[in-house]
């Protein structure tokens, strides 16, 4: 017998219309324009305001020179096959002063032992101080896989032949004693910008308490505690 309502009933919806062929149909197309969208964007990098800022003098005499370290948080929300590469870095630690170049990452330890610069890896430049190790790699490719995340630290030597500026602004930087006596005129705000190979610029900004020029002149290193840090887009650097 006929339901005499079965020819009146509306139509289905489409998504009960839909076979199990076509649904995988729909789905696989539905990924595929996903897949698309996201090799079309590249990397998709997040990066972390920094938490502190590590000075500390490498060398000795007049020949030493300050070098300023800053961890470098950076997530890459995208797929495994959208990895980035750290183009380029600078740091500029004073307002309205020059900018001076990322040079290397660095692995901070502290520690007392004095036997710590034994220690050191095969390959590295392992600067030893009372309370601090640093052990530098200059040949270290920061790079972020997709789907990963990455929290290096960068090394900037803060000295004339690093710097990116006018000759008489780089002056003020020439070896570590003269470094550490501007960077105190300033008010503790220091400045970053990144460039990435696929996503970009950033700008990173940590502003802490002011440089302490007895201390650091004394222990040859300190940290600085970013108590206001922002991150912005900086397209076109």
């Amino acid at each position: 017998m006929t339901n005499p309502d079965q020819n009146n009933a509306p139509p289905l919806p489409w998504y009960r219309r839909i076979s199990a062929g076509g649904a995988a149909f729909f789905l696989s197309a539905v990924l595929a324009s996903i897949n698309a969208i996201y090799a079309l964007r590249g990397s998709v990098l997040v990066v972390q305001p920094p938490e502190q800022v590590i000075l500390y003098r490498d060398g000795t005499g007049d020949g030493a020179v300050l070098t300023m370290a800053v961890r470098m948080a950076m997530i890459n929300a995208a797929g495994p096959q959208q990895g980035d590469v750290l183009m380029k870095a600078s740091i500029t630690p004073v307002q309205g002063g020059p900018k001076f170049k990322f040079s290397s990452t660095v692995k901070p330890v502290f520690t007392d032992d004095p036997k710590a610069a034994s220690k050191c890896v095969v390959g590295a430049r392992c600067i030893t101080l009372p309370g601090l190790l640093a052990i530098e790699q200059s040949d270290d490719i920061v790079d972020i896989p997709g789907g990963t995340v990455r929290a290096p630290y960068l090394a900037y030597p803060i000295t004339d032949w690093n710097c990116e500026g006018n000759a008489k602004a780089c002056g003020a930087f020439v070896n570590f004693s003269q470094a550490t006596a501007a960077i105190a005129q300033g008010d503790g705000e220091f400045r970053i910008a990144v460039k990435f190979f696929g996503d970009g610029s950033r700008g990173i900004m940590c502003k802490g308490r002011r440089v302490d020029l007895n201390y650091l002149r004394k222990t040859g290193w300190m940290t600085i505690a970013c108590k206001q840090t922002d991150v912005w887009d900086a397209s076109g650097w």
